[in-house]
């Protein structure tokens, strides 16, 4: 560990590609490496000769320039997200591979009734619609009715029928004698009619050969056009948002009248008795439904694996390069049907990364509860901010195939208000709970400005904030580079509750998430998969390298006979397992598990934990956005104890015996590790300082984001003051130039501190830079530039595009103030 470290890239920008001319292509890669970026994701988006010589033309010019630069290339795997339309050769060429489901239709009837006779002219939709043409009756099931007036109107499933013999197909006519009480009778069918019309049109994930089609159609013809670069240049595909898309949403939870994700035959796969099959939609007196929901999904999440991961996977193995990508986890769907895939670990199973996203204003600095965003039901802040990245990091933890690669698509959609001060918060969010890959999201060519869920980084030269991209990119390539090919030490884990939620109410996995994250207790979220294979002995499971010890079941109303078992097992081996409704209790109870002791609890502060090559390595990132952490701190270690500032790419030793002053700013991140003796470790010591205030007179001046290389004057400030807050500037874009002279005693050490920066800042004196921030503390090591007597200081404060572009997605978002305001202070040794 030293700032000498060797940093990998780990961006993999999406550049959109939409048929642009050549050069404006070529200019775009040397604008992404120039921001520090030496991956690139090709996206159509779309595109429009996509597989098509268009298509080829474009990559050979981008891979030409790849391969001169060192650069790595994925490819989204589809003419447009989400993939599964294999460029829309399903519906024109194999509709047999077109989205299957298992609908049903419950009707109620009173009986006596002898003899009678009941016309079933439509099974889904309106009255006046026609049936789906491949609409094939499976089964008719009658029941009894039971507890007739609660609102779950339950049936007894021992009293279940199949009636299927009465109903005459040709004439959609039900015939059926029926006993006095009340009755339903279930019509179970197949059909190709969803409920979700964007991906009406797609290939169904639970067949292998609909899967072979995107394999024909996109991957095999750049295998073909590209074979050399595959495994060097080409690195990898990437699958962008896959789902079951029976319905649309994230509130696709079993035992409603949704359709259900089918194939031909799957009924012979299905480990119950067919009879029940009205149960995957009703709810019966015995509670058998229960077992029977968690038998289904467990059939589809696997075939889902099965039948579409792994069939992308395999192919991209056989021909040397990765597989990659991201299902849709939104608001508790990784869970669920719809716009998840079920189980969000059996979706990511066989990929080479764990992948999530974050996009459209999910994560907004300070929101960890339900907001208003762009994202569908807006945003469960709560389970974006504590869990979304988790299941990311888990998986590659616990996945030998990952080996510890847990890969995010940040930063889209949050509209031109967001700007890099919320861009590092964001990446600091996900990089200390293990996400050690991005993919910042996007590089767009198109003419600006395109509606296409902006911010766009470089936004043809208008973003004023882009020369200072590389800020950020660096910051985020050194801090993913010192958390890979090490082990993460937790020995709590939570298990993931699909198949509880799937037989009924589970508390949502961010709940536990949440308690652990604010004490400070490092964790993994663990399937009932990774459990059975897991290795018992000695009081702890060890699933890949992870030992564990403790696990933590949420509160569920029910458990399936599986998990049962397995709970049973680890009880048996002493292993602590805890069922939890009272979550600040378990915080409580697992005290002894935190990763850093503190004077004062300290719930904004989370912990990033990793070992590596002998070293404990611990992230520490204050997600309060205006109160600082002030805290007597130590690790539980006696020997030297080193600090990393990665903004500022400085490594000091702080402490001989472990113990040590926590000070974080709002928003900052600092990186302690300690284990071994590091010989280039400077003493960081505690100098004497005298502060002075600069009062003298500031020039102010401004640049356009449109030229800005042209400064206009525009005042002399006697007080700083935002531009923003000046007539005529309240929506301007651009630089704020901030002038002004100071005194200094000596060329010793010297600190400026400035005052409310809104939002980036760069400080030059006597024509000197002396570095970027891009959040707080907007602290600047001027010692280099500084001299004895008048000194000349200049300080360039950028905003986002956000104040001049008023776009659709940005009203999310406030827009912020633009400028320098409060106390510029100078301090020097004594």
């Amino acid at each position: 560990m030293s700032s000498n470290q060797t940093v990998e890239n780990a961006l993999y920008p999406f550049f959109w590609l939409h048929g642009e001319d050549d050069q404006t292509l070529l200019h775009y890669m040397d604008k992404i490496e120039q921001s520090g970026m030496k991956g690139v994701c090709l996206e159509a988006r779309p595109h429009p000769e996509f597989i098509k010589e268009g298509w080829w033309h474009d990559l050979d010019l981008i891979l030409a320039a790849a391969t001169q630069k060192q650069m790595k290339v994925w490819i989204l795997d589809d003419s447009h997200f989400p993939t599964g339309y294999a460029d829309g050769q399903i519906k024109a060429h194999y509709p047999q591979y077109l989205k299957q489901y298992l609908a049903m239709r419950r009707y109620d009837v009173h009986g006596p009734q002898k003899k009678i006779r009941i016309h079933l002219p439509i099974f889904r939709g309106r009255i006046f619609d026609q049936p789906a043409k491949d609409e094939k009756v499976m089964r008719v099931l009658l029941a009894k009715r039971t507890d007739l007036y609660n609102a779950k109107d339950l049936i007894l499933s021992d009293s279940l029928l199949d009636i299927t013999n009465r109903y005459d197909e040709e004439k959609r006519e039900l015939k059926l004698d029926l006993e006095a009480g009340e009755w339903s009778f279930f019509v179970l069918y197949t059909t190709s009619k969803g409920d979700e019309k964007a991906t009406e049109d797609y290939l169904n994930p639970l067949v292998k050969e609909a899967t072979q089609v995107l394999i024909d159609t996109v991957y095999e013809p750049h295998y073909a056009h590209y074979a050399d670069l595959f495994g060097n240049v080409i690195e990898g595909f990437f699958s962008d948002e896959p789902r079951f898309g029976n319905v649309k949403g994230t509130e696709a939870k079993m035992g409603t009248d949704m359709p259900l994700p089918w194939r031909p035959r799957l009924e012979q796969s299905l480990p119950f008795d067919l009879n029940l099959l009205p149960l995957l939609f009703v709810e019966d007196e015995e509670e058998k439904y229960r077992e029977v929901r968690v038998a289904y999904m467990d059939l589809v999440t696997k075939e889902y694996n099965e039948n579409f991961t792994k069939v992308l996977a395999d192919w991209c193995h056989a021909h040397h390069v990765k597989y990659l990508g991201h299902t849709i986890e939104d608001n508790g769907a990784h869970t669920r049907l719809g716009y998840g895939t079920g189980h969000y670990f059996r979706g990511q199973q066989d990929m080479d990364f764990a992948g999530v996203d974050v996009i459209g204003t999910q994560i907004v600095p300070g929101m960890d509860h339900h907001h208003d965003a762009f994202s569908t039901g807006g945003a469960n802040g709560e389970f974006y901010h504590y869990a979304l990245a988790k299941l990311a990091s888990s998986a590659a933890h616990l996945d030998q195939k990952k080996q510890g690669r847990a890969m995010c698509e940040a930063f889209g959609a949050y509209g031109w208000n967001e700007g890099l001060r919320m861009m590092k918060w964001i990446a600091d969010s996900l990089m200390v709970r293990g996400i050690n890959y991005i993919v910042p999201h996007a590089f767009d060519p198109k003419e600006f400005p395109d509606w296409d869920c902006p911010p766009h980084f470089y936004a043809h030269g208008k973003n004023p904030q882009f020369e200072k991209f590389p800020v950020l990119m660096d910051y985020i390539n050194r801090i993913t580079s010192i958390f890979k090919n090490g082990t993460f030490p937790a020995s709590v884990a939570v298990l993931y509750p699909a198949e509880m939620e799937w037989a009924g109410h589970s508390m949502p996995i961010e709940k536990p998430c949440r308690t652990l994250t604010k004490h400070q207790i490092p964790f993994d979220i663990v399937t009932l998969d990774y459990l059975e294979q897991g290795q018992i002995e000695g009081a702890k499971i060890t699933i890949n390298q992870t030992a564990f010890d403790t696990l933590i079941i949420p509160d569920c109303d029910y458990i399936p006979v599986k998990a049962k078992e397995m709970i049973h097992t680890l009880k048996a081996a002493n292993i602590h397992v805890i069922h939890t409704k009272n979550l600040e209790e378990i915080g409580k109870e697992l005290a002894s598990k935190s990763s850093i002791r503190l004077s004062d609890p300290q719930p904004d502060l989370v912990v990033g934990d990793y070992e590596k090559e002998g070293w404990a390595i611990k992230m520490l990132f204050n997600e309060n956005t205006s109160e600082a952490i002030e805290a007597d701190a130590d690790f539980n270690e006696n020997g030297p104890l080193y600090q990393y500032d990665p903004m500022i790419n400085e490594v000091f030793k702080i402490s001989d015996d472990g113990k040590f002053h926590l000070t974080l700013h709002p928003e900052q991140t600092m990186i302690y590790f300690y284990g071994k003796e590091l010989a280039d470790g400077k003493e960081k010591t505690v100098k004497t300082t005298y502060p002075i205030e600069l009062k003298a007179p500031w020039t102010l001046s401004f640049a356009t984001n449109d030229d800005p290389a042209h400064f206009e004057p525009v005042q002399t400030l006697e007080t700083l003051t935002y531009v923003s807050d000046l007539e005529g500037y309240e929506q301007e874009c651009g630089i704020a130039r901030y002038e002004t002279t100071f005194d200094a005693n000596s060329e010793q050490d010297a600190t400026l501190f400035l005052g409310d920066v809104q939002e980036i800042a760069e400080v030059f004196v006597n024509g000197t830079s002396c570095g970027t921030r891009i959040c707080h503390p907007f602290v600047f090591d001027i010692k280099n530039a500084i001299k004895p007597g008048q000194n000349e200081l200049r300080i360039e404060v950028r905003n986002s595009l956000g104040t001049k572009m008023r776009d659709a997605i940005s009203h999310y978002l406030p827009i912020l103030p633009f400028g320098l305001k409060g106390k510029i202070t100078l301090e020097q040794n004594r």
